[in-house]
C-alpha cells in the first residue's frame, strides 16, 4: 500500500499494488471489480485500476483514522453507548452489501482490523473476500479470521447473510469486553445488549437473525438519544481564554472515552493556524488531526463537506456572545476574572438575564485574581477555571474542573473514579454553584 497524492487535485489516494504473479493477484481483480460498483459513504471509493507489464495498481480513496482493533488496543473496550453507535453503523454497511444487487454480496470477513473509524463513521476496507452468496458456496476455498468467522465456514456448512451475522455479533462481543470471541463469551456480557450478541453467536445459522436490518432494528430500540449533544463556547470579550477552555473541555471528554468535536464558529483562524504550524491538512471531512483532537476550522457556506457526526460537538463562537446565546444548547460564557474586567462583564450578564430560556447558563470566570469576582449573576452556576497552559493536556487540576463542569450535562459519566476526585473539586473550587 502507498499514499499518494494527485498532482493536479492536490488530493491524497491510497495506492494498492500487486504483482500479476502473485498467488493473490485474481483476489485483488475481484476486489476492484466489487468495489467500483459500490457506492457508499462507508466504502472507499475505487478511482482507478492502472495496469502494467508485471504489476496491477488500485487507485482508492484515502481513509484517515484507527482500526476498531487499534482503538480497542488502547482503550481495552468501549461503553455500551459506543458498542450499539458503531454496531448500527455496521449493520447498515453491510446490510447495503446484502441488498445492493440481485444476489446478496457476503463479506465474510467481518473483524475489527478491517473496521475503520474516520471521525466516528465506521468505514469498511478490504474486499478480497466478498463474494456474491450463490459464488460463495460453489467456492472450494474458505476463508476467515479465528474468532470471528461463523462455524458454517469451517465445517463447509452453506453460506448466507447470518454468516455475516455471526461476524457482526463477535465483533460487538469484543468492543464490549475487550477480548477475543472465546473469551468475551465467558464473561456473558448481561441485558438487552448480551441477549442480542448471543442470538447473532447461535451455533445454527437459522437461530440467528435472518437479515442484518432486524438485528439492527433491535440496536436501535435500545440507543438512547441519537443526536449530537452540542456545547457552545462564548467570551464577555476578547482574551478571555474562550478557545482555551473550549479546547481543554474536548480534550477532557475525548481522554474520558467520549468522542468530542471542536468547531471554530468564530473568525480567529486558530484551527488553520495551528495546522499550519503543525503541517496538517484537513481530510474529506474537512478537519484537521492537531495532537490527536479533531478540530473544524470555519468554512463560508458554499463550503460542501461530508458529514460526520460526534456524539458531543463543542463550538467556539469566540466573543460572539450575542449570538451564541440565540441558540438553544448547553450554553458557557467565559468571563474575565481581573477587576478592570468586571463591569464589562456584569453588563454581559446582565443582557442574558433579560433573554428568555437561558437560566441553565455557567459563568466560568477565568485569569481570576483573588478578591476580583465581587458579584456573580444570582440566576446562573458560576465557577472558577484553573490555570493550565496547555489545553491539550490534562492535569488533575484540570480533569476535576471538567468533570465538575459535565456532572450535570451527563450524569451517566458519573463512576467511581469521578467519586475519588469530590475532594479535590471541593479543595481546588470551593463550594460548585457559587463563587464569590
Amino acid at each position: 500500500m502507498y499514499l499518494a497524492r494527485h498532482l493536479k487535485l492536490d488530493e491524497y489516494r491510497a495506492i494498492k499494488k500487486v504483482e500479476k504473479s502473485c498467488v493473490c493477484y485474481q483476489q485483488f481483480r475481484q476486489e476492484a471489480l466489487l468495489l467500483k460498483r459500490l457506492r457508499h459513504p462507508g466504502i472507499p471509493i475505487v478511482y482507478d485500476l492502472e495496469e502494467e507489464e508485471y504489476c496491477s495498481y488500485l487507485i482508492e480513496e484515502f481513509l484517515e483514522g484507527d482500526s476498531l482493533y487499534d482503538l480497542m488496543k488502547r482503550k481495552g473496550h468501549l461503553n455500551q453507548d459506543t458498542v450499539i453507535r458503531y454496531g448500527i453503523q455496521i449493520c447498515d454497511l453491510v446490510y447495503y452489501l446484502h441488498s445492493a444487487e440481485e444476489f446478496p454480496i457476503l463479506y465474510l470477513d467481518l473483524q475489527p482490523r478491517n473496521l475503520l473509524l474516520c471521525h466516528e463513521q465506521i468505514k469498511l476496507l478490504d474486499f478480497d473476500h466478498a463474494e456474491t452468496m450463490e459464488k460463495a458456496n460453489e467456492s472450494l476455498n474458505r476463508y476467515g479470521t479465528p474468532g470471528y468467522c461463523a462455524p458454517e465456514q469451517m465445517k463447509e456448512g452453506e453460506l448466507g447473510v447470518y454468516t455475516d451475522v455471526y461476524q457482526i455479533g463477535a465483533v460487538l462481543a469484543y468492543l464490549l469486553t475487550g477480548h477475543g470471541q472465546g473469551e468475551a463469551l465467558k464473561k456473558e456480557p448481561t441485558g438487552q445488549l448480551g441477549a442480542i450478541i448471543r442470538k447473532c453467536l447461535h451455533m445454527e445459522g437459522q437461530k440467528r437473525y435472518q437479515s442484518v436490518i432486524e438485528l439492527k432494528q433491535e440496536l436501535e430500540e435500545i440507543q438512547g438519544k441519537t443526536t449530537s449533544l452540542i456545547i457552545i463556547f462564548a467570551g464577555t470579550h476578547s482574551g478571555v481564554g474562550v478557545t482555551h477552555l473550549a479546547i481543554g473541555l474536548c480534550a477532557y471528554l475525548t481522554g474520558q472515552g467520549y468522542p468530542c468535536l471542536y468547531e471554530e464558529w468564530n473568525r480567529s483562524n486558530h484551527v488553520r493556524c495551528m495546522a499550519e504550524n503543525l503541517r496538517k491538512e484537513a481530510d474529506s471531512y474537512g478537519i484537521y488531526s492537531v495532537f490527536g483532537l479533531p478540530v473544524k476550522p470555519r468554512y463560508g457556506k458554499a463550503v460542501r463537506l461530508s458529514p460526520c457526526a460526534y456524539p458531543v460537538v463543542v463550538r467556539d463562537y469566540g466573543r460572539n456572545w450575542e449570538e451564541a446565546a440565540e441558540a438553544e444548547e448547553e450554553f458557557f460564557l467565559v468571563a474575565g476574572g481581573k477587576w478592570w474586567e468586571q463591569r464589562n462583564g456584569e453588563e454581559v450578564i446582565s443582557c442574558l438575564e433579560k433573554k428568555s430560556g437561558h437560566s441553565g447558563t455557567t459563568i466560568i470566570y477565568n485569569h481570576v485574581a483573588l478578591g476580583a469576582v465581587r458579584k456573580t449573576a444570582e440566576t446562573y452556576r458560576c465557577l472558577r477555571a484553573p490555570e493550565f497552559s496547555d489545553p491539550f493536556c490534562q492535569t488533575q487540576q484540570t480533569e476535576s474542573f471538567y468533570s465538575m463542569l459535565t456532572e450535570n450535562l451527563l450524569p451517566q459519566w458519573k463512576t467511581d473514579k469521578a467519586g475519588t476526585l469530590w475532594g479535590t473539586i471541593k479543595a481546588i473550587f470551593g463550594k460548585k454553584e457559587r463563587v464569590i
